[in-house]
């Protein structure tokens, strides 16, 4: 595991480089001998919901999955690519990823440098304190308006979040800092908040079967039981979940299982009571299936400390 200090220092350094690049138009990439894959996740004392991700990927590909959080990353050197509303998005230096909750998307490394970023995931009960924090108190939308911008105010803000977390230890300017990230994500880069057209009987069959999913992953239900809920076809309903979620029914709830595994690591619960809590059949299958979500095994998600 790398340090995220020694990290963060040469990144940030760097990333200076890539926004005057970047504003030339010219691509940066790293010189060096090491390119293998780098991963740590820290969560900041004091700061409930928000979690930080700092990668390098080279080989890995992540399969088509989902968050149930925001993800807002700063792409610092390398290249990526990612699939995401049905068109594939070239993440390059000085480019910024925008993820919404529930948003399929994947993920590889284009480059043989590979592909170096940093997250920011940050729970929607979070965002919403955020938006209150800047007097925005209406509906929040879980949307942005596009997967990818190049954004150099964002860049900044993004860059000082990041140096923050390691040079202060100061709640008050951390939070400050976050604050202007959202603030610009608000006035550029969220979807406006628009009253949702009537639900149709197929999309209301499928948001309630989702709803139950989201509150009972861990459950071993048949296709049939969902069918019945649904008031749909056990054929239909799988055509239509696909259709309308981007995923069948058995790959959601895979999904989820591995977001509630995520949050009981997190808690400090055992490996191998998560597992068997969060719905998986074994310790082997959460291993593979939090892998390709998260580009990193449970237990070592579980070492990682805070920043």
């Amino acid at each position: 595991m790398f340090s995220a200090v020694r990290t963060i220092t040469h990144l940030t350094a760097e990333t200076r480089v890539v926004m005057a690049d970047h504003q030339k138009k010219k691509p940066v990439q790293r010189e060096g001998k090491n390119h293998q894959e780098l991963v740590k996740y820290s969560r900041p004392p004091g700061l409930d919901g928000l979690e930080v991700m700092s990668a390098r990927w080279v080989k890995h590909s992540f399969a088509p999955h989902m968050h149930d959080f925001y993800a807002i990353s700063l792409n610092y050197a390398g290249r990526g690519t990612f699939d995401c509303r049905g068109q594939i998005h070239d993440a390059s230096p000085g480019t910024c990823n925008l993820i919404a909750p529930g948003e399929l998307h994947t993920g590889r490394a284009v480059s043989h440098h590979g592909w170096e970023y940093r997250n920011l995931y940050i729970e929607p009960a979070l965002m919403k304190n955020l938006f209150v924090g800047l007097d925005r108190r209406g509906p929040l939308e879980p949307r942005f308006d596009s997967p990818l911008v190049s954004d150099q105010i964002l860049v900044s803000h993004l860059v000082s979040v990041f140096e923050s977390l390691i040079e202060s230890t100061s709640l008050l300017q951390i939070e400050s800092l976050l604050l202007s990230v959202v603030a610009r994500l608000i006035s550029s880069h969220f979807v406006p908040h628009q009253v949702s057209c009537k639900i149709g009987r197929e999309s209301a069959a499928i948001r309630r079967v989702r709803e139950w999913l989201d509150a009972y992953s861990d459950q071993n239900i048949s296709i049939n039981t969902l069918a019945e809920m649904a008031n749909l076809s056990p054929y239909y309903l799988v055509r239509t979940f696909h259709k309308q979620v981007g995923v069948a029914p058995h790959r959601y709830q895979t999904i989820q299982r591995v977001h509630r595994a995520k949050k009981l690591l997190a808690s400090g619960r055992p490996i191998a009571e998560t597992a068997s809590e969060a719905g998986f059949c074994d310790q082997s299958h959460l291993n593979r299936c939090f892998k390709q979500s998260f580009g990193i095994a449970p237990g070592k998600y579980v070492k990682a400390g805070t920043i």
